[in-house]
């Protein structure tokens, strides 16, 4: 029953984390883009990548805290998406 419970909320976070995910890579592709237009470095837009992750950390909280513990670890890998994009290149 828990392991259902556990499916269930990671597919229904699914829309969440994709759209969170998206505003981080979209924020950062804009900046590289504005970037490589002016030739200066590229250095990530590290406020709405940390509002993103910030997100994604809340919820995977909350899930912990409604002890979902798989959905909670599934909450990892938007966010380590989301610390990826915070690194320059």
């Amino acid at each position: 029953m828990v392991r259902m419970r556990n499916f269930v909320a990671a597919l229904a976070l699914l829309p969440l984390n994709f759209l969170v995910v998206g505003y981080g890579w979209l924020a950062a592709g804009m900046t590289g883009w504005a970037a490589n237009w002016d030739e200066q470095p590229y250095e990530p837009p590290l406020t709405e990548l940390g509002v993103a992750a910030g997100v994604v950390a809340a919820v995977g909280v909350a899930l912990w805290v409604a002890r979902l513990r798989g959905a909670a670890v599934f909450q990892t890998v938007p966010l380590l998406v989301l610390v990826l994009l915070m690194m320059p290149t």
